[in-house]
């Protein structure tokens, strides 16, 4: 990601989902404006989901996401459609595909299946159920999953081109009588001709407020001229040539607020403190360096971490908070999971494998096991329920969406969850004073 990019954690997540053949990739690929899903007529051909991100008006940064067909078959299809459940935490909208001729033969099964209570969904006409049209089990049961996760989702009647005239009257005579169905919107759309690609875009209008301001990293603490001290230690963790990324963010949030940023290292704050003093609105400190800092500023002066800012920003902050309470409490053996929410090269003094490791078993006096993921892998749902607690990263590269996600998962299971900077902040005794502000 180059200083300029939106960082994919910032974007709204766009979703394909359908049958394998059914038009995705196709239109995936209309949407992008370039080849970037193989397409053919061989069935399967997408495997994993495939990403683009890029700009939608008026939603503004989007990362449009390609999934393998849920109807998969065998041992490596069924493995190809976990990864399109998987693709589920983090979508936003959510595009289902159905051929518009499969859509439109529904119509002749209809009354029979609604006797028999078959494996479908009916959609009711505004004139009667003679009229409704059937979808069948497997965007079914899709459109179920959009409604549990609460994911406004689009129709897409794809393959439109193969219509006869007929049967393209008579879609979009019901799609123009439509009511009360539970989709966003419903359209004829053709990869081939490009039929509906603006017209979905466009669709997405009354969706922008997903995109709209939230409560930012900032939010309260930050007015016109603060001075806000970033402390971002340059160790052996540190990526070569740049900041990290809640770093970059905070810089511009600050920016943003017409605030003040000065970036240092541990060794330069003692300076700055020197000539600013009690000027300084606000310190934040990567959380690695915790206990350094706290023992440098006054204990008047506001301290917190990027990381839990960061769960702050994500929405999390108060169930990883009560989550802190347990780490005093775990004893032997118990399971730690430590997740990170971005993958990257483990330094020696990586702090998700090694530092915090090392910090939780010196303040607990005890043998801990540590289970970990990287990236979009997550712990499966077995496991889960092995863990004692579930330490997260600050989530810088995860949506919202998909953070709410993975938090919700151990909550259900009454597993509580922590975060790196509130854990820290916890094991070094300042966790009051990190949160004092927020």
């Amino acid at each position: 990601m180059s200083l300029q990019d939106t960082p994919q954690g910032e974007r709204i997540h766009i979703a394909f989902f359908g049958r394998r053949n059914a038009g995705k990739s196709s239109f995936f690929n209309a949407i992008a404006g370039q080849k970037l899903s193989l397409t053919s007529e061989t069935l399967g051909t997408t495997t994993d989901p495939v990403r683009k991100s890029m700009e939608i008006l008026p939603l503004g940064p989007v990362l449009l996401i390609d999934t393998p067909g849920f109807d998969d078959e065998g041992e490596l299809g069924s493995m190809r459609v976990e990864r399109t459940k998987e693709v589920l935490r983090e979508t936003d909208i959510a595009l289902l595909f159905l051929p518009a001729k499969d859509f439109l033969s529904a119509k002749d099964v209809l009354p029979a299946r609604k006797e028999e209570q078959g494996e479908g969904f009916f959609l009711s006409d505004i004139e009667g159920q003679e009229e409704g049209l059937f979808l069948p089990e497997k965007e079914a049961s899709y459109l179920r999953l959009f409604q549990e996760n609460k994911i406004p989702p689009f129709l897409l009647l794809s393959q439109s081109d193969k219509l006869s005239s007929e049967g393209r009257r008579q879609i979009e005579d019901w799609i123009s009588r439509k009511k009360d169905l539970p989709f966003q919107g419903i359209f004829l759309v053709s990869s081939e001709t490009k039929e509906g690609v603006e017209a979905v875009k466009n669709a997405f209008a009354p969706l922008a407020s997903l995109q709209e301001e939230k409560k930012r990293l900032f939010h309260g603490l930050v007015e016109p001229g603060d001075f806000v001290v970033l402390v971002t230690p340059i160790d052996e963790s540190a990526p070569k040539g740049r900041l990290i990324l809640p770093q970059q963010m905070a810089i511009r949030d600050i920016l943003d607020y017409n605030g003040i940023p000065l970036v240092c290292q541990v060794e330069e704050l003692p300076k700055i403190l020197e000539n600013l003093g009690d000027k300084i609105k606000l310190v934040v400190t990567d959380s690695q360096a915790f206990s350094k800092v706290n023992q440098i500023l006054p204990k008047t002066m506001p301290l917190t971490s990027f990381s839990i800012l960061m769960a702050r920003y994500k929405g999390f902050l108060s169930y990883a908070l009560e989550g802190c309470a347990v780490l005093s409490t775990l004893e032997d053996g118990d399971r730690v999971y430590i997740a990170e929410g971005c993958s990257h090269h483990r330094q020696c003094g990586d702090i998700g494998t090694v530092k915090l490791p090392r910090m939780l078993e010196k303040y607990t006096g005890k043998k801990l096991q540590f289970v970990y993921s990287e990236g979009k892998g997550f712990l499966p749902e077995e496991e889960q329920k092995r863990v004692k607690i579930m330490i997260h990263c600050g989530a810088c590269m995860l949506s919202e969406k998909e953070v709410e996600s993975r938090y919700q998962d151990f909550l259900r299971k009454k597993i509580p969850i922590c975060n790196y900077g509130l854990a820290m902040a916890k094991m070094t005794g300042i966790l009051e004073r990190s949160i004092e502000m927020l």
